[in-house]
């Protein structure tokens, strides 16, 4: 009998399990996959203007010297007006400072009294600024005296042609071709491009910037091909007019970052990024293209990501990485998805050393730390953690999710306290944060590693435990970083045990657990474990102060923080007199506060065997809704399982409740069991003269309303 009453409500654990999701939220939040962006780099989204003004701003930089920087570059060139370069063209005239030693590219034209310079900017200053005049609705021709600011745009052409030198040649063509543009004659420009231009290679910027204008002069001319092919040579993929310009570009010009920039953006759309196949394989088979990278890693992206094809994937990922990349953002991103790549394909040899690379990219003092956080954790989370669950390997994926969850405000704690003296001014290691005040402990409970934890049974998170305490290698450098110390490990491990039913296992674990560790839980200082285990709460029951420490209370039941400990203990001590009792009236009552504490332990008291009870429907919720259109995360039994509802639960507890009180004999026992259910009427009118009413008499002033 015992032994089925045993499997009896081990099954109602299993019940009771499942309905935690089914309660009010008390969180904690849950954490989401991060879904970064693999195809990218910090060019993502630019455009062939952007592209020409960072190149524009390093030539610069050549040709007077690399000690001027790019942004004291980018305010002459780019944001002075034609009044404020006039005045630094006289200023460099005369010799003249005039307090301007804030732009080391003033200070550089002033102590070198480049007035070729100085003369050069104006012009193209007088320009822009001619041309916003008369691109202005208030723009009314009218004659004007000679003075140093261009009248019109033949006089912008007549300085240009003026020029005799060599250093600016290109750049002054440039603002010729754009007078010539911008006054509408068209024929003349593209004939001035075809002369003045003869002599400067392809990849020459003003040539490219040149030929954006002549493009556009074929456009107003109504050649619409001429127009396509300048375009692609000057690298303006959005003003090509042709039905497939992706692929138009790419014969032409697979180099372009613009088309690059473009492809990255389409990242997101498998219909799109999948139509790029034919081009990037055509791009691959020519020579013409030098950035083979760019294109190797689009296709490894488009089998992975869109046809999960990781064999093809990983040949085209390696074969990328030994090549050239458009950018060296691009080419850390390509590192990057091999990882996946490589997690898929369950290549896990590289995966320390690819780990310590990332490491540095995840660096407190550079604008992308928390985008390749991001990237990791996809990574870990999406990729290798499926495989190695289901493959039984809990120890890497437990210590693997750790450490993706602790890495970044790992880092950022670090870095803020290096320099504190707390430690003595030495590095503060994981451990020394965790106990430190101005550490923000939020990432135990709600992580993912946390709750994988919590998906294992006692027994197996043992095994992990076992496994950490020896870890080398690999699991060695993650241990610095995922939680592992003994009071977290071991509290779990007893809870769990809880939920099982093992309360002998329960009560050895809990036991070294030291008071001041559960006195951090949130559970503990919510006040969840107040509530006394071993009393039913029916609905309507007024919760008074009662004497019977046995009593339902709003006060803690244990006035020490070992709540799971001591629950432990008297369950194992109801377990032995169930068995083992003098009488049957001891057997009975012993069976029946087993019952009502094993069904508490998942409802009224929840916290006993849980750390929330949430109704919040997330991805890592214990219901696992949205698991199951993750990939991988199928059988991942995270937290809790999704058994059989509510209603079981309570009819297994009450085949318990009647089957103890059939063992219960004296009226005495029977109230006081009656007690334990809140049952006050049925005491008073069956059981009125025992020691049980007496005590309702006198201590529970309104126990008449109950009649």
């Amino acid at each position: 009998m015992i032994s089925s009453l045993l499997r009896r409500l081990g099954n109602l654990a299993a019940v009771a399990i499942g309905l935690s999701a089914h309660g009010y939220a008390c969180g904690p939040y849950q954490p989401i996959i991060p879904t970064p962006k693999f195809f990218t780099s910090n060019w993502d989204g630019l455009l062939s203007r952007d592209f020409n003004k960072q190149e524009n701003l390093v030539l610069w930089q050549r040709l007077v010297s690399d000690k001027v920087p790019l942004r004291d570059i980018e305010q002459v060139v780019y944001k002075a007006g034609w009044e404020e370069i006039s005045e630094l063209s006289l200023d460099v005239t005369y010799g003249r400072m005039d307090g301007r030693t804030d732009n080391l590219f003033y200070v550089y034209m002033l102590n070198t009294h480049d007035l070729e310079i100085a003369n050069f900017l104006t012009t193209a200053k007088g320009l822009e600024e001619l041309r916003a005049e008369m691109n202005s609705p208030w723009y009314y021709p009218a004659s004007k005296e000679f003075s140093d600011k261009a009248t019109n745009f033949q006089d912008i052409i007549d300085r240009c042609d003026a020029y005799q030198g060599s250093r600016l040649k290109d750049r002054y063509a440039l603002q010729t071709v754009r007078a010539l543009f911008a006054s509408h004659q068209y024929d003349k420009c593209v004939e001035y491009f075809g002369k003045a231009f003869r002599c400067f290679p392809d990849n020459n910027l003003f040539k490219r910037m040149a030929m954006g204008y002549v493009a556009g002069c074929w456009t107003r001319l109504g050649d619409v091909d001429k127009a396509n092919e300048y375009f692609a040579k000057s690298g303006d993929f959005y003003s090509l007019k042709t039905a497939n310009p992706v692929d138009f570009m790419a014969k032409r010009n697979p180099d372009n970052p613009e088309l690059m920039s473009y492809i990255q953006s389409c990242a997101d759309d498998s219909a799109k990024f999948c139509a790029l196949k034919p081009t990037a394989e055509a791009v691959l088979r020519d020579t013409k293209a030098k950035n083979r990278g760019d294109w190797n890693f689009a296709l490894a992206y488009m089998y992975g990501e869109f046809q999960a094809d990781y064999r093809k994937a990983s040949q085209h990922i390696q074969r990328a990485l030994q090549q050239r990349f458009s950018s060296d953002d691009l080419r850390d991103h390509a590192r990057a998805y091999r990882m996946k790549v490589d997690a898929e394909n369950g290549n896990l040899s590289p995966l320390l050393s690819e780990l310590k690379w990332m490491e540095s990219k995840i660096d407190m003092t550079s604008p992308d730390a928390n985008d390749w956080n991001r990237m990791m954790q996809n990574i870990v989370y999406s990729n290798l953690i499926p495989d190695l669950w289901n493959k039984g390997d809990h120890t890497t994926a437990i210590l693997l999710c750790g450490y993706a969850d602790n890495l970044l405000c790992t880092r950022q704690y670090q870095d803020a306290l290096n320099l504190d003296y707390t430690w003595g001014g030495t590095y503060p290691t994981l451990e020394d944060m965790r106990r430190s005040d101005r550490f923000l402990n939020m990432q135990d409970y709600r992580s993912l590693s946390f709750q994988l934890m919590g998906g294992l049974s006692s027994a197996r998170l043992i095994e992990v435990k076992q496994s950490i305490d020896h870890a080398n290698g690999l699991l060695a450098h993650l241990k610095k970083y995922a939680r592992t110390d003994a009071d977290y490990l071991n509290e779990l491990i007893g809870t769990l045990a809880l939920r099982e039913g093992n309360y002998a296992r329960a009560t050895q674990y809990l036991a070294t657990v030291s008071d001041c560790y559960q006195q951090t839980l949130n559970i503990y200082k919510a006040g969840y474990l107040k509530r006394n285990p071993f009393c039913d709460y029916p609905l309507g029951w007024t919760k008074k102060v009662f004497m019977n420490p046995e009593d339902r209370t709003a006060r803690q039941w244990l006035q020490e923080p070992q709540h799971k400990y001591t629950f432990a203990k008297r369950m194992l001590e109801l377990q032995h007199k169930m068995q083992s009792g003098a009488t049957a009236d001891e057997r009975g009552l012993a069976r029946l506060k087993f019952a009502i504490g094993r069904y508490n332990s998942f409802e009224t008291c929840w916290a006993l065997t849980q750390y929330w009870r949430g109704g919040y429907v997330g991805l890592f919720e214990p219901t696992l809704d949205y698991w199951d259109y993750i990939k991988g995360y199928e059988d991942i039994p995270c937290g809790y399982k999704k058994v059989a509802g509510q209603e079981e639960a309570e009819r297994v507890y009450n085949n318990e409740v009647k089957a103890a009180f059939a063992m219960i004999q004296s009226a005495e026992v029977k109230a006081e069991a009656e007690y334990l259910l809140g049952n006050l009427v049925t005491i008073i009118k069956h059981y009125g003269n025992t020691a049980v009413a007496q005590r309702v008499k006198t201590t529970c002033d309104g126990w008449k309303e109950w009649l």
